[in-house]
């Protein structure tokens, strides 16, 4: 099937960047200024509305990757943007208020090419500011009265919770085994997929679409978000850092156990036996850095991770045709789901 949309067939695709960021903007940062003062300053630098120092910047930050596919999806399932415009501001302040959180848990520097908010306003303003990032993101779908508002507003929760429980399961992950990997695969389906899951089936809630609709956008979403992880997990090592916004190979500095890592370090081979002994040394070095992942790709981390990558993309995919949404949506979806995944253009 053809992933292009002619302009007669669409004046502009709704996962375009620039809709998503005049839709959904206005309405995270009017949230953002009902916060105390501190709080809002610090929140409305994360999501790049103000510098450092307060003042207006030129934009807002990120790809509203999550409220790009529910106004996708909500067209599918025959509604207007505006109709999921509260749900798709709210879910893309619960993914930022995880991201101010990830970047203090992983002492991450940069977040999109400048300065982590905690580097800027000190860690404990800064897990304040993804607190309340979070709240408002939790309030805006509680206070909603919209159809099927009660289902919706238990699914955020849920997400939520789940991203909360993946996170925590990260820090227990030890590479070296096959319990590595299906701890691993448990955490990306909490952490990764969970607020996926909610933006693609949201819009069917809210249309009051049956049980078998909702379930393939749910497992849609959940294959969308391992194949996202994993691929994020392959660029941190091998990509590029003026695309991912943060320097190369952070994970391995910090011997954080990434699926091509576990991969790599379950099997019965030299390069993973040198890879272990690297892996505990205490180095980090550039040069030892990058020896790390000569290793990881020798032991076959970065080919296994890719085709899983892939495999998963391709299951998303699979699942979203079965969910019934109009054919202009699903084509949409399509593409978004390779740029979601793949960064392609």
């Amino acid at each position: 099937m053809s992933t292009h949309v002619t302009s007669s067939t669409r004046p502009q695709a709704l996962f375009s960047p620039g809709v998503a960021r005049s839709a959904v903007f206005p309405v995270m940062r009017h949230q953002v200024s009902t916060l105390e003062p501190s709080l809002a300053r610090i929140c409305g630098y994360h999501l790049g509305f103000l510098d450092e120092h307060g003042d207006p910047a030129s934009g807002g930050y990120g790809k509203l990757t999550r409220a790009s596919l529910m106004m996708a999806v909500a067209e599918g399932v025959g509604l207007r943007p505006e109709d999921v415009r509260s749900q798709a501001a709210a879910v893309e302040l619960l993914h930022n208020a995880t991201l101010v959180h990830d970047d203090i848990a992983d002492a991450d520097d940069l977040r999109r090419g400048r300065r982590a908010a905690w580097k800027v306003f000190g860690t404990g303003q800064a897990i304040h500011a993804g607190n309340a990032l979070q709240i408002l993101g939790l309030r805006m779908v509680v206070d909603d009265s919209g159809p099927g508002h009660r289902e919706i507003a238990s699914t955020f929760t849920e997400a939520i919770g789940l991203v909360h429980a993946g996170q925590a399961r990260e820090l227990t992950i030890r590479p070296g085994s096959d319990a590595g990997i299906a701890a691993y695969e448990q955490m990306v389906k909490e952490k990764a997929s969970a607020l996926l899951e909610c933006s693609l089936a949201t819009p069917a809630m809210r249309a009051e679409r049956p049980e078998n609709v909702l379930a393939a956008l749910r497992d849609s979403g959940r294959h969308l978000g391992i194949a996202l992880q994993i691929f994020n997990d392959v660029e941190d090592i091998w990509g590029d850092p003026a695309v991912t916004g943060k320097p190369i190979r952070g994970d391995i500095r910090r011997r954080n156990p990434t699926f091509p890592v576990l991969v790599a370090m379950a099997t019965d081979n030299p390069a993973a036996n040198r890879l272990s002994r690297a892996w505990h040394a205490e180095s980090t070095t550039d040069a030892h850095l990058q020896a790390m992942a000569d290793l990881i790709d020798e032991a076959g981390g970065r080919h296994t991770a890719e085709r899983l990558s892939r495999h998963h993309l391709d299951s998303a995919v699979e699942h979203l045709g079965r969910a019934g949404l109009s054919p202009t949506a699903t084509t949409e979806l399509t593409t978004l789901f390779d740029r979601i995944v793949n960064r392609t253009t």
